[in-house]
């Protein structure tokens, strides 16, 4: 396999100045991006890609998935087989890829062995960073469990342990935060707020006191890693910001007052806006309950509105979806979504390069420059003027080209 090449006589999108360049190439050997240059460079023994005048970026980044989310009903996960699963999220894990995505987030399920089978090659899908179970209050949005259940056990006996792990007071937070660590979470996920899917907390419930939000973090730090939350009324944002929560999932609900806390602690809003369009779309089809329905339609009427706010305020913006495997086709429409409220220039920078620093990969991950992974994307059209360029499950993708491996040439 060539592992050298030189793509020319295209267009450069640039997400930082948020314009296409002329005249540039590029040359990757080994993975990497090793030159970028306006006219011509040199890659000894590279394959010369020619690409006829269309559109080279970098791939596209996820920053909230959930890998193993394969089934509509949520809490009858507990009762597939862990290797089933396992199985049936290679095929999100590939389509995800097909689409442009050459790395996704996954916050609350990913484990280490998949991150693993990826980095090994047996597995056709987006590099991987995640998070492992996230860490739930009992009652919380990460209890599925129905009211009938009285007790759930330990954490390793729990059906739905593999995406969240109950945890109530400071010892057992520590305790779940550090196994989480231990088994090489990339970050820990907690829940501070009621949420649409689960079905026994209110939406703006506030869930996990400040000792222990305050003990999660502190964790995570010492551990140098980080904590995203859960959280979508105004209160729980704020709370988990001040405590150091360092990027929050969802933040429907946020005033200008608290996005102003969060740009000054350069905090991070990380919107899913396609999953409350995709739940008000296809209704009991989603296969979520009339109560989570009547929640969703909370969340859909003020997300656009979210992301004005922290546009605004100057807090950074990244791009996730939360879609489950029977939504993950209308992953890319999620980028349309929000440039209902961003500019497709905005768009496209969360999905880059505020992605990537979400991921505290600047340089790595969300642009092509010198010494950055070689994960790019060759597009027909100009993503600036239509962002649904991205729509139609990767059908206007030409290229696409994770760690200098190409997993579609269509040129």
């Amino acid at each position: 396999m060539n592992n050298a090449f030189i793509l020319k006589n295209g267009k450069l999108l640039d997400p930082r100045q948020g314009r296409l360049l002329d005249g540039y190439e590029i040359a990757v050997r080994d993975g990497y991006v090793q030159d970028v240059r306006q006219g011509a460079t040199e890659c000894q023994g590279a394959q010369v890609i020619d690409l006829q005048g269309r559109t080279v970026m970098p791939g596209l980044i996820d920053a909230h998935v959930h890998i193993y989310m394969n089934e509509a009903n949520i809490a009858g996960l507990g009762q597939v087989s862990p290797t089933y699963m396992a199985a049936k999220s290679t095929v999100v894990l590939r389509g995800m890829l097909q689409r442009g995505f050459t790395t996704v987030r996954d916050v609350a399920g990913g484990d280490y062995g998949m991150r693993d089978a990826i980095e090994a090659q047996y597995v056709e899908a987006p590099r991987l960073f995640m998070g492992g179970r996230a860490v739930s209050q009992t009652g919380g949005h990460g209890d599925f469990r129905n009211r009938a259940e009285s007790g759930y056990g330990c954490a390793c006996c729990t059906g739905l342990s593999l995406f969240s792990v109950m945890a109530d007071g400071v010892p057992e937070v520590v305790k779940a935060v550090r196994e989480e660590l231990r088994k090489g979470a990339d970050h820990i996920k907690i829940m501070l707020s009621g949420g649409v899917a689960s079905p026994n907390d209110p939406l703006y419930s506030l869930q996990y006191r400040e000792d222990e939000i305050d003990a999660a973090v502190q964790e995570a730090t010492r551990w140098g890693s980080y904590v995203c939350a859960h959280a979508y009324s105004d209160e729980a944002v704020r709370r988990g910001i001040e405590l150091g929560v360092r990027t929050i999932e969802h933040g429907n609900f946020l005033t200008p007052e608290t996005a102003a806390i969060m740009a000054e602690k350069e905090a991070f809003l990380v919107p899913t806006l396609i999953v409350y369009e995709v739940n008000k779309r296809l209704g009991p089809a989603s296969g979520k309950s009339p109560d989570s329905l009547a929640k969703n339609e909370q969340v859909h009427a003020a997300g656009l509105k979210s992301l004005g706010i922290c546009e605004k305020a100057g807090v950074r913006i990244g791009f996730g979806t939360d879609l489950s495997m029977h939504t993950q086709h209308y992953q890319c429409e999620g980028l349309a979504i929000q440039a209902g409220a961003l500019s497709n220039e905005a768009v496209i920078r969360s999905a880059t390069l505020v992605n990537a620093a979400i991921l505290r990969q600047e340089g790595k991950l969300g642009e092509l420059v010198p010494g950055a992974y070689a994960d790019l994307l060759v597009v027909d059209g100009n993503p600036y003027d239509d962002i649904t360029v991205f729509d139609a499950e990767g059908t206007n993708l030409r290229v696409i080209m994770k760690q200098g491996r190409l997993y579609k040439f269509d040129l």
